[in-house]
């Protein structure tokens, strides 16, 4: 259960990341102030549910359901603010 968890939550760390990055260098390449700074914005937030992804892991114990159940929700969570913040991406 530990190696599963450690494995996903190290993926789900760096989804977050690459999609960040991709985002922040899309950015960049943005032809408009506002597009870019929507891109911008965006990849930022992708950066900071990387980060906190990590940052909760670090307390959860694999072994309590409870604990994985809490994590999990916390996941959809940051889920859903991904699914909100597409549309500022366009």
């Amino acid at each position: 259960q530990k190696r599963v968890f450690r494995t996903m939550k190290n993926l789900l760390v760096a989804l977050f990341g690459v999609s960040g990055g991709a985002l922040m260098k899309w950015a960049t390449m943005s032809p408009t102030l506002g597009a870019t700074t929507r891109r911008g914005l965006t990849g930022l937030g992708c950066l900071l549910a990387g980060y906190f992804t990590y940052k909760e892991a670090k307390d959860v114990n694999p072994e309590d359901s409870g604990e994985v159940y809490d994590y999990y929700m916390q996941l959809w969570k940051l889920f859903y603010l991904s699914y909100l913040a597409l549309p500022l991406v366009k």
